[in-house]
């Protein structure tokens, strides 16, 4: 030590002490430095795993999701086509009802009595229009116009 004091002037060796105190100050600042960099790349890299896999669970919940929607479709889809052939089913059978009634208001009207009331003629040409709305034919057409041409009031019996 006495050597290192008479080889160098108390300037040089608080220079050299000086030196030496910020060359650890910066050897400890660049640890701090480098591992504070470390955390984060791998906090970074830490985020961005687990933000894809929070990405892939809601796809997993949403492809769940959507298969269970398509499935109620499906069957609402089947539960239409069932209801709506039962709406066919009942259109054609009214139809056909109000055809029978159509027939047998034409042979009453028009073979037995041979006159109509206005009440009778109006209910049988609401029930025409029905049958027109629910796509009947024209088969009930003549009908009409012969139980339209019929007079009004009953024949005098003279």
């Amino acid at each position: 030590m006495l050597e290192l004091i008479n080889n160098y002037s108390l300037q040089d060796i608080l220079i050299f002490l000086t030196i030496f105190a910020l060359a650890i100050k910066g050897v400890v600042t660049f640890y701090d430095w480098a591992i504070e960099r470390i955390r984060k790349v791998f906090h970074k890299e830490n985020m961005e795993e687990k933000e894809k896999n929070q990405i892939q669970e809601h796809l997993k919940e949403n492809y769940e999701n959507i298969k269970q929607v398509s499935e109620q479709q499906q069957k609402l889809q089947s539960e239409i086509n069932s209801i709506t052939d039962k709406i066919n089913l009942l259109i054609k059978s009214d139809r056909d009802d109000i055809k029978s009634f159509l027939t047998r208001e034409h042979h009453y009207f028009c073979y037995q009595k041979k006159w109509i009331d206005d009440y009778s003629l109006e209910c049988c040409e609401k029930r025409y229009k029905h049958y027109k709305d629910e796509g009947g034919n024209s088969f009930i057409e003549g009908f009409m116009e012969e139980m339209r041409a019929l007079p009004k009031q009953p024949p005098s019996k003279e």
